[in-house]
């Protein structure tokens, strides 16, 4: 029987111990400065996005739910990930020593347009999935550092419902 896994929304707390989160729509984060004008807004992040001269990509994922089988990591480099325009679910393990990801540490964030989930090195991850439907997200990372092969999810695979 495989394990059921419920989305819940990427806050700082909650997604603290995979990496940081940065809010550009919202106020009141503080390493985002925001600025306004006559008709506008805008927000940045005070430091750079990732640890690295990042490359920018582009991903077109299906939709929520799935049955994640397989994740990749990247021990390399941090990884950011961005909506295009509609909101999206990650899904992600602790890496550690492990060699391969545990179904028992799976967990699942919905990433609304404005936020940004920057993962740490190591995390295991799988591709995102729109959260209403199939969807485009941004990525950035440092490409060719090697070869980050999918693994399969150890006692898998994980429902992740939304």
């Amino acid at each position: 029987m495989s394990r059921l896994v419920q989305a819940c929304p990427l806050t700082a707390e909650a997604f603290a111990a995979f990496g940081r989160v940065f809010d550009l729509a919202a106020a009141g984060d503080a390493g985002v400065r925001r600025m306004s004008g006559d008709g506008w807004s805008d927000g940045f992040t005070l430091t750079p996005l990732i640890d690295g001269r990042g490359h920018l990509g582009m991903t077109q994922g299906p939709a929520a739910p799935w049955s994640a089988r397989q994740m990749e990591r990247h021990p390399l480099t941090e990884e950011a990930l961005f909506c295009a325009g509609a909101p999206i679910v990650l899904a992600v393990a602790l890496g550690g020593d492990r060699p391969a990801p545990l179904s028992g540490m799976v967990e699942a964030f919905v990433i609304r347009p404005g936020q940004v989930a920057v993962m740490n090195r190591g995390v295991w991850h799988d591709a995102c999935r729109g959260l209403a439907g199939p969807t485009a997200y941004y990525w950035m990372a440092i490409c060719g550092l090697g070869l980050d092969p999918w693994i399969d999810i150890e006692d898998g695979p994980v429902e992740v419902r939304a």
